[in-house]
């Protein structure tokens, strides 16, 4: 395995041949427009843009600082899906099926270590183990992307850490992908480090080092001689039947007003402190209309975010625009979450903008969801922490994006290297800011409430690599593609946290706001009607 660092031209003191024209706005652009690029002559190939498209305007660079294009393909490619216990393993010479549960093979096939750093590259400062505990080496010990695994991890994957088993409701997703879980191995990659201005190709055959490096630098050359602000993507602003056919909300706002009252019953009786109720807007995708890595260019220029992912997998693409990190956890054992609990629409004017700052940042509602969440999200890093290293970095922070503001805690603790990393994830997940408190009976509750799976959306995403590091973000604000040729399906899962005081009206509002930021970008609107479509 290997992995060279090079500069990026303007930003430091080397470049990359025919670059030189790419400077500016460009470069902020610049991981999307080379991931589309080397899409076109890798068709078909698993991939992924990890991408921190706010790299350039966000207050919080360290979280930003790179951008990920992995691909699977050559001699050691490999896929892997799950559904329902059974995990199917694709490499170039066929197929194998095993009953096993997932978390149990993540266990077996994610075992890197920080005292193994990659062939071809020193570890930095912040992989090496044995620094001191303290809250500044948990600060700054960030994860580093090192090939390995790459995919997502749908919500139904409860089923592994004690919650009821959706297969019971024999709902059989419509508009979802079949997989619950889906991974590839990343043979190639290009990490973009943004505040460094450079970039670093990886790969996993060393005899293949050269080659890729080849294709990288032809393909930049090509990009150099593009118009440097065309990033592709469609027209903003079209008609409904522009890119999506059918729109429809699966929960009419009745029922999910009903519903709503249902979990405030659960709440009074004792059985939750909070509920997050998701529903979903659903559709087809016009034929010929778009690709799905075009309505992805779309959806991250209006909703930039830190963590903004495309990842295509078999039939499956993933458009995400998520701000939430999930968990991370560094090369050397810390692990890290971000939990969002509390949104407010951008205000027209800046002063509307202050006003609603303000109001999320003091609202007693949005603070007490936030500091449930938090606390669950203590509780589940707890269980593997050192003694001692467990701390809140933030408690109620606002956060503001292109469309909505958020209240946003960080969490972080110290794992002991005896402890298995995917173990660490299993039992954080899922996200707690898309389940409530306590999570266990929680997600029995939605069980009865939900009247669909949810499939990636609330799940994860992101990346587990041979050094023993990992990054995964919430899938939030993500429009989901499945299915063949000219019957794309369309899924947008949107929800909200119900406690004992909230305002079933104000909740339908939340869940309305949080679809604008995907709809409008493909010139769509939230579908209103009184009536309930079936799922």
């Amino acid at each position: 395995m290997t992995s060279r660092p090079m500069d990026l031209p303007g930003l430091s003191a080397g470049h990359l041949p025919g670059l030189d024209e790419v400077a500016g706005d460009a470069l902020e652009d610049l991981a999307p427009q080379l991931f589309a690029a080397l899409c076109e002559q890798l068709p078909g190939v698993p991939a992924a843009l990890l991408d921190s498209s706010d790299h350039a305007r966000t207050d919080q660079p360290a979280r930003s600082a790179h951008s990920i294009l992995a691909f699977s393909f050559g001699d050691h490619a490999v896929l892997v899906s799950h559904h329902q216990g059974q995990t199917s393993v694709t490499t170039p010479k066929g197929t194998i099926e095993r009953r096993q549960p997932f978390f149990s093979w993540l266990a077996e096939n994610w075992t890197g270590s920080a005292e193994q750093p990659d062939e071809g590259r020193e570890p930095a400062e912040s992989d090496r183990p044995g620094q001191p505990d303290g809250p500044d080496a948990t600060r700054h010990d960030l994860p580093r992307f090192a090939l390995g695994w790459v995919g997502w991890l749908g919500y139904e994957l409860k089923r592994e850490v004690g919650a009821e088993d959706p297969a019971e409701k024999a709902l059989e997703p419509a508009d979802r992908p079949a997989q619950e879980a889906s991974l590839f191995r990343a043979t190639h990659a290009v990490v973009i480090h943004h505040a460094q201005g450079q970039l670093e190709l990886q790969c996993w055959d060393a005899a293949a080092e050269s080659a890729w490096k080849e294709q990288v630098f032809e393909t930049l050359q090509g990009l150099a001689l593009r118009d440097g602000s065309d990033e592709g993507g469609c027209d903003e602003g079209g008609s409904d039947a522009a890119l999506l056919r059918e729109i429809a909300v699966r929960d009419s706002r009745r029922d999910y007003l009903a519903a709503i009252a249902r979990a405030k019953r659960e709440i009074t009786e004792g059985n939750s402190y909070e509920i997050c109720l998701t529903t979903a807007v659903t559709g087809t995708l016009a034929p010929g209309r778009a690709r799905g890595i075009e309505l992805f260019a779309a959806l991250r220029t209006r909703n930039r975010a830190p963590f903004t992912q495309f990842l295509s997998i078999g039939e499956t693409e993933i458009l995400s625009t998520s701000p939430e990190r999930f968990l991370s956890i560094s090369a050397s054992g810390t692990a890290r979450s971000e939990p969002i609990k509390g949104t407010r629409p951008r205000g027209v004017t800046a002063a509307q903008d202050r006003a609603m700052i303000e109001d999320l940042r003091t609202h007693p509602k949005d603070r007490a969801e936030n500091v449930m969440i938090a606390d669950l999200v203590r509780n589940d890093l707890s269980i593997h922490a050192i003694p001692g290293s467990l701390r809140t970095e933030r408690l109620c922070a606002v956060e503001t994006y292109p469309s909505v503001h958020q209240l946003v805690s960080t969490i972080s603790a110290r794992i002991p290297d005896a402890v298995p990393r995917a173990r660490v994830v299993a039992d954080a997940f899922p996200p707690g800011s898309m389940t409530g408190a306590p999570k266990i009976s929680t997600m029995e509750i939605l069980q009865r409430l939900e009247t669909g799976p949810r499939g990636p959306y609330s799940g994860v995403a992101g990346y587990f690599s041979t050094n023993g590091a990992a990054d995964l973000a919430v899938l939030i604000r993500t429009a989901v593609l499945s299915g063949e040729g000219e019957s794309r399906r369309f899924h947008l899962g949107l929800g909200g946290a119900i406690t004992a005081d909230s305002d079933p009206a104000e909740e339908w509002e939340e869940i309305r706001t949080k679809s604008r930021g995907v709809l409008e970008a493909l010139g769509a609107r939230f579908p209103e009607s009184e009536t309930a479509t079936s799922d």
